[in-house]
């Protein structure tokens, strides 16, 4: 079948009806789509042109192929808000001083986190945010972070083996005892008096995609964080959050 002037390629009304039908319900998250030759038999048309319409869904996050179990309405995490008041020190003895368990908190979900730490020489950009030289040792942790088993966001800090190395908080998680840089660092007399973040979108890389388990030409928001003592930098982190799973709240006072 070939569309007249101006009127859309029939796998794209394909994509478009199933997008509606999503939309007002008729398809429900987590359901599973008609088969490719049911859909061919409804839109009157061949299998390939079904399987192009399926492939721009799929490309658009809204719908997800499992193998040998068919293509299922993609389970869409509710938005989480990401305060710029999350970085905070404990009001109380033993008060949360995770940034991310604040956030799940907020969002009625249960904050979890898997990580990996080792010491590394600092790479050339890494060295750069944390003003040292490209030879200095480094604490490195991989973290995967999760709200209620699904993957949230993943994060890689780096701190200073000049500063953490031979104490208590060498190991970011160490005991488990204290949680969050602004707490970790206060243990150690180090007093955090400012963060930066810098923000920059882009296409999720495909280990970032394995990851946080989302689908192809996801975006994310890329957060280069550094926290401050003075004017030393005490650790920085690259946090990668899915586009789609965050709204970034900025709470900026006026002197």
């Amino acid at each position: 079948m070939t569309p007249s002037d101006g009127e859309q390629p029939l796998y794209l009304r394909i994509a478009e009806g199933l997008k509606q039908q999503v939309a007002d319900g008729t398809l429900a998250e987590g359901s599973r789509l008609p088969s490719e030759q049911k859909l061919a038999e409804t839109w009157d048309a061949g299998r390939p042109t079904v399987r192009q319409a399926l492939d721009a869904l799929r490309r658009e996050g809204v719908v997800v192929t499992q193998p040998n179990r068919g293509t299922f309405v993609r389970r869409t995490p509710p938005v989480q808000i990401r305060s710029s008041s999350r970085y905070r020190r404990p009001t109380t003895a033993g008060g949360e001083t995770s940034p991310f368990a604040n956030d799940a908190d907020r969002s009625q979900a249960h904050p979890d986190w898997a990580w990996q730490t080792e010491r590394v020489r600092a790479q050339e950009d890494i060295a750069a945010r944390l003003g040292i030289a490209t030879s200095d040792y480094v604490m490195r942790t991989r973290y995967v972070f999760t709200a209620n088993g699904v993957p949230a966001q993943s994060s890689t800090s780096w701190e200073p083996y000049e500063l953490v190395g031979g104490t208590p908080i060498e190991e970011p998680e160490g005991d488990g005892k204290i949680i969050g840089v602004i707490a970790r660092m206060d243990s150690i007399g180090v007093n955090i008096d400012r963060v930066s973040e810098v923000v920059r979108a882009r296409a999720a890389t495909p280990a970032e995609r394995f990851e946080l388990q989302v689908p192809g030409d996801t975006w994310v928001l890329a957060i280069d964080r550094t926290h401050w003592a003075t004017d030393h930098a005490v650790e920085t982190a690259t946090i990668v959050i899915p586009a789609d799973r965050f709204a970034l709240e900025y709470d900026i006072p006026i002197a």
